[in-house]
């Protein structure tokens, strides 16, 4: 009979006690043995006083390093062998660790494992979830059964980055190896260490959602589109050697990056340029949806043109 796995649960904190005390309450309500540490990082909301009168946490302060920092710092104090990531404003459903430990008992070298998340707005409201968000993905996925482990998985990172922070079960030891997040990579750290996290072995992936994911955080780094796109290109360049086996995937995560450029070109009202950079991601990689922004960008151009 296997032994039950134990598993440490970091948690990052800056000014997040409106959400903090759900997230917590999510990863108690798991009956699973964990280890919950906060790095609460220059909080001066309350949420230090109300930590301190939490007797089942174990929690780390710092000021102002970054969320990535502060995970690093969480990584090194943990006493378990899998360690868990949960944002202070994401919370897990029933469940959620116990269909992902039975992938890592089923094979305990697995570099990782995430699932599916439901994206939800500030109020709870659903918008869509991650795995039905990539479209080659969800084409893949539905070929595979519910639990799945996929042995060569870097290159379906590579192309649309399906994995949710907030998600993940790694290996203590694999963290530790690539050196956890990069902290000088102003966005995209998360998707950065799962590229290389991938190289270290097999990755788990359970077909179900079993966390919700707050959707356009207010101040969230990833809506800095400028860092976002920089940090992007510097990860597809730093990972595109081993990722050159799969041309189509290596292909796809530059056109993602397009895609990227093109949105924020949009978001500038530089529609010609929108259109451009929207016709090559469709011509490259055809998709009713980015058919759709191409015709709207069309549609605004023309308009923009009507106006004078």
């Amino acid at each position: 009979m296997k032994q039950p796995m134990n598993i440490s649960v970091i948690i990052p904190n800056y000014n997040c006690l409106a959400t903090l005390p759900r997230a917590i309450d999510s990863v108690r309500a798991q009956q699973v043995n964990t280890e919950i540490i906060v790095v609460d990082d220059g909080s001066t909301d309350g949420s230090r006083q109300w930590l301190a009168k939490q007797s089942d946490i174990k929690v780390i302060h710092s000021h102002r390093l970054g969320v990535s920092a502060a995970r690093n710092l969480a990584i090194s104090h943990c006493m378990y062998e899998l360690v868990a990531f949960l944002d202070a404003d994401d919370w897990w459903l029933e469940g959620k660790l116990d269909h992902q430990l039975a992938l890592h008992q089923l094979d305990p070298t697995l570099s990782f494992s995430f699932c599916n998340y439901q994206h939800v707005t500030e109020e709870g409201e659903s918008i869509i979830s991650c795995f039905d968000f990539w479209p080659r993905f969800h084409a893949y996925l539905s070929k595979q059964q519910g639990h799945h482990i996929e042995p060569h998985f870097l290159p379906w990172l590579f192309a649309e980055n399906v994995v949710g922070t907030s998600t993940v079960i790694a290996r203590h030891d694999a963290l530790m190896a690539v050196g956890g997040f990069d902290e000088s990579l102003t966005s995209a750290s998360d998707w950065d260490l799962w590229l290389k996290l991938a190289q270290c072995g097999s990755v788990g992936i359970v077909n179900r959602t079993l966390c919700h994911y707050v959707s356009n955080r207010e101040g969230a780094i990833s809506r800095d589109q400028p860092k976002r796109l920089a940090a992007m290109k510097t990860i597809l360049a730093r990972h595109a050697s081993v990722a050159l086996n799969s041309p189509r995937a290596l292909l796809a995560g530059y056109n993602r990056w397009l895609l990227g450029v093109a949105e924020y070109n949009r978001c500038q009202q530089a529609y010609l340029f929108a259109l451009f950079q929207q016709t090559i991601v469709c011509l490259v990689q055809p998709n009713r949806r980015y058919l759709k922004a191409a015709m709207s960008d069309m549609a605004s151009l023309l308009m923009l043109k009507r106006a004078k």
